[in-house]
């Protein structure tokens, strides 16, 4: 009598619609009035949904714990596993409220910007960030609602800094301030984003994603705070300012994943600059073994169209195409009229991508290595792993791992095939859901390392990853009750 294996949930996902199986890059979409309901967030985890991003910017703390609440329910009952991102919203400067609720700012006018709160005076614009003359400096830029104005600063004295119009319009009250050339002391978490980790935490999402941050001290001093909060969740670092691209090795170094926020980059840079910041970006997560999330107008035209355009198919191919591990959706998910067809065009658009682009010559030469150093074993063991998988053309790479360390070290080879993690902790099996090409299932045999290993044939063929007669690599350390790194890889036919 077979006992059935003590694994979830179904890896659904390995029901590929084309005959080139899984899809490897996975597809980031916003919860917002578009989607948090039932019947919307079932019909876009079933057409490709595999994390659920919850905009800390929007919404209040009883509409998220439903979204979560909604997620992880679905997710059983679709037998998909759906990870949580909660995306903080960061020190946001905004100009005050303005006389009428809006001014004209002319081009060549002078103006000066002065802390507060209310525009009493027409020559002075409010702005709600105290230490600013501190932080900038005179032939600095100073952008306004979202880069439509811009203006240049002529001169500092006291507690007011002058600046001049070089692209004027109408500005509203309460619209975003930007400082491209500034490295500003505001703190990376405000008190609202350290009470919205709180509720994070509380009510275990998957990974936070930190905005604007600057350095590397940004991440290490949240993820202090979180190790204080007694978890370990992983920390997303949001690339949005010109600061994080000077020292964008170091932050990823210390991140667990990297997002390229290409809205806040086009008006931090020069907008035509932001492919090349998004090159450098996954180039710097590459070399570091961590996943990138590549954010922003990805398909917006579809917020009110049921079809994207040329350019946008365009650019998530390319996307996929630079190393993306995630492509997300914003708008168009959270608010857009067609947030199904969204998933399902971003679905197609990867799967036709990676159809023709796995065609291409073997990616295991030494232009990979952008250094000469010391490996450590696990990073060799990843690499042959990949190198057996691809040359046996076998149907799965199976990890057996406790913290997904291996999974991630993999995924920077990008192998053909599929790689599927089993890992005893629940937290494990969501938290890999943004790594290229990994699809995770929780196994509570982990520890014993002959049954698990025994029954692991009909593990897999009970998730419908494998049939009689397929290869397999599977890595693992051994003796796994020990708890060792992974120091073993092991090619099995499936009997």
């Amino acid at each position: 009598m077979t006992t059935r294996p003590a694994t979830t949930p179904i890896l659904s996902e390995f029901h590929a619609k084309s005959a080139d199986g899984i899809r490897h890059c996975k597809i980031v979409g916003t919860l917002g009035p578009a989607s948090s309901n039932e019947k919307t967030l079932r019909e876009l985890i079933l057409a490709g949904l595999n994390i659920a991003r919850l905009n800390f910017s929007h919404g209040d703390y009883e509409t998220h714990k439903k979204n979560i609440d909604m997620i992880r329910q679905l997710s059983i009952e679709t037998g998909r596993t759906v990870s949580i991102l909660q995306d903080l919203q960061g020190p946001k400067i905004r100009a005050g409220k303005l006389l009428n609720g809006a001014i004209e700012i002319k081009k060549g006018s002078l103006y000066n910007l002065v802390f507060g709160v209310e525009q009493t005076d027409p020559a002075i614009i409010p702005i709600d960030y105290k230490d600013l003359v501190k932080d900038v400096a005179v032939g600095q830029r100073v952008m306004m609602d979202d880069g439509n104005f811009i203006l240049r600063i002529e001169d500092i004295k006291g507690e007011v800094v002058s600046v001049r119009v070089e692209e004027g319009g109408l500005l509203k009250s309460r619209k975003g301030v930007n400082f491209p050339d500034a490295k500003l002391s505001i703190p990376a978490m405000t008190e609202k984003d350290q009470k919205d980790l709180i509720f994070g935490i509380n009510n275990g999402v998957d990974y936070v994603a930190l905005s604007f941050v600057q350095d590397p001290a940004d991440v290490v001093s949240l993820k202090k705070i979180i190790k204080a909060m007694g978890s370990d969740i992983q920390v997303v670092s949001k690339i949005e300012k010109l600061s994080a691209i000077d020292a964008i090795n170091e932050i990823a170094q210390v991140s667990d994943a990297l997002m390229v926020a290409r809205g806040d980059l086009g008006v931090e840079g020069e907008i035509e600059r932001v492919p090349a910041f998004q090159k450098r970006i996954l180039a710097a997560a590459a070399r570091h073994a961590k996943p990138v999330i590549v954010a922003t107008q990805m398909l917006e035209s579809m917020i009110e169209n049921p079809q994207a355009t040329l350019a946008e198919v365009a650019d998530v191919a390319n996307g996929v195409l630079d190393g993306a591990d995630c492509v997300m959706l914003s708008g168009e998910v959270a608010s857009g009229k067609y947030p199904v067809e969204c998933v399902r065009t971003m679905d197609n658009i990867i799967r036709e991508v990676e159809h023709w682009s796995f065609k291409r010559p073997e990616r295991y030469d030494s232009s990979m290595i952008e250094e000469i150093r010391t490996w450590e074993d696990h990073e060799a063991i990843a690499r042959a792993a990949c190198e057996a998988a691809d040359s046996l053309n076998a149907k799965a790479i199976v990890a057996l791992t406790l913290t997904g360390s291996i999974v991630r070290s993999m995924a920077k080879w990008r192998p053909k095939t599929p790689i599927v993690a089993i890992s005893p902790r629940r937290e494990v099996v969501q938290r890999v859901g943004l790594v290229w090409g990994v699809y995770a299932l929780q196994n509570h045999l982990f520890y014993n390392t002959d049954e698990l290993l025994h029954q692991l044939p009909e593990i897999l063929k009970a998730q419908n990853i494998v049939k009689s007669g397929d290869i397999v690599v599977i890595t693992a350390g051994i003796p796994i009750n020990q708890v060792r790194p992974t120091n073993m890889v092991k090619i099995n036919r499936i009997p």
